[in-house]
């Protein structure tokens, strides 16, 4: 077990700069993929820097990596297959046609195609909004949790003694207060993982890590609440809004109407053009709440509302640390009560960390974690800015 390392074994970060760089990326998809790369730096550099065990990066590479399929619209192609069934095969065609649309960027704005995509107001629109609310939710959370990952790297050296000044005023530049606006968890948090370098105990060492991990997705879950509400509301948003588009298109000078008549008037225009795309609009609703309740790992696929049954390592069954206790405690039911972590309402900040509880415990010591979200093809290509070919 690598317990602490020498600053010439660091491999090297992901810097200010890098995160700085990606955060300004225009393009949704593009920045996905450089966010989901850069997850997996920060969290191979944590490993190095303070030994074995799952980070929140490790987690965040993943997600970011599932995050992408929506983003990139792939989620509605797989919807229906799935919905298919035996017909799967009557596909192909269109699943080919698809994903080149889709890289040609079908619902993102900048793109020509996105452009026309948008105007026309096509039944995807709650497509659109959801891989928009998903990409803000995307470059929200790694515009700052990303970033003090790369501070707490850069500026903190891996050799540095307890207590270092350089920890200090890394913890003492995070704003203090409770989430959403406060990041006194992610101060806590790296607090942590500065005495998970020096801990020699592996159960002791796996749940201060783990008590980081956690914190700092609370802090994460309740930043996102109103990105994770948006893209779940998606498809009812589109369809509250056929109202007020299908009245302009009749009456064009409607858009001056006074709002205490012009309101009533698109509810009633909408009635029709609501029955049209209700269809539409279920399967949209059906195929967003799918692709937000699973999650991608190497080698497994999870279903986020199904009890997720995995073993905990041995160093985790039992935890002895009050705080860490104190904080599952918050999350998990109260014995004899059955113990079902399946988020059935993904949009429940409790019902999701009830199942990021039990996911960052069970698979904190996983080495399949540690692999690559893409292959060194894949990576050159995003480092050109270039969507790359194959699965990603």
């Amino acid at each position: 077990m690598t317990v602490g390392s020498d600053a010439s074994r660091v491999p090297s970060a992901p810097s200010v700069g890098d995160i700085q760089r990606i955060v300004a990326i225009e393009s949704p998809v593009v920045r996905n993929l450089e966010i989901t790369y850069c997850y997996s730096r920060l969290a191979a550099a944590c490993v190095t820097r303070n030994g074995e065990g799952a980070n929140w990066c490790t987690y965040a590479t993943w997600a970011s990596r599932q995050a992408g399929r929506t983003i990139r619209g792939e989620d509605l192609l797989e919807n229906l297959g799935r919905r298919l069934g035996e017909g799967r095969w009557m596909l192909h065609p269109v699943a080919t046609l698809w994903r080149r649309l889709l890289r040609r960027g079908l619902f993102q704005r900048e793109t020509r195609i996105g452009r026309v995509t948008a105007e026309l107001h096509t039944p995807f629109d709650a497509f659109e909004r959801a891989s928009a609310a998903v990409a803000r939710g995307n470059l929200k959370v790694f515009d700052e949790i990303g970033l003090q990952f790369a501070r707490y790297l850069h500026d903190c050296p891996p050799d540095a003694p307890a207590e270092a000044a350089e920890v200090e005023r890394f913890l003492a530049g995070l704003r203090p207060g409770d989430p959403p606006e406060g990041q006194h968890l992610l101060s806590q948090a790296f607090a942590r993982y500065e005495r998970v370098r020096f801990e020699r105990d592996p159960k002791r060492r796996a749940e201060l890590a783990l008590l980081a991990n956690l914190e700092i997705g609370l802090h994460e879950q309740t930043r996102l609440q109103p990105q994770i509400l948006e893209a779940l509301d998606a498809a009812s948003a589109t369809q509250q809004d056929l109202g007020r588009r299908a009245l302009d298109a009749l009456v064009p000078s409607a858009t001056r109407w006074w709002p205490v008549v012009r309101g009533p008037a698109a509810a009633a225009s909408g009635t029709w053009a609501r029955a049209i795309q209700r269809a539409a609009t279920r399967l949209a609703r059906e195929a967003i709440t799918d692709s937000l309740m699973v999650l991608a790992l190497p080698g497994r696929m999870l279903a986020l509302g199904t009890h997720l049954a995995d073993a905990y390592p041995d160093e985790l069954v039992e935890p002895a640390d009050r705080e860490l206790n104190e904080l599952l405690a918050r999350f998990e039911p109260v014995a004899p009560a059955p113990d079902d972590c399946g988020a059935r309402d993904w949009s429940d900040l409790d019902q999701r960390m009830h199942y990021i509880v039990h996911l960052f415990r069970a698979f904190h010591l996983h080495e399949q974690l540690s692999q690559p979200p893409f292959n060194p093809d894949q990576v050159t290509s995003i480092a050109r800015g270039i969507i790359p070919e194959g699965e990603l």
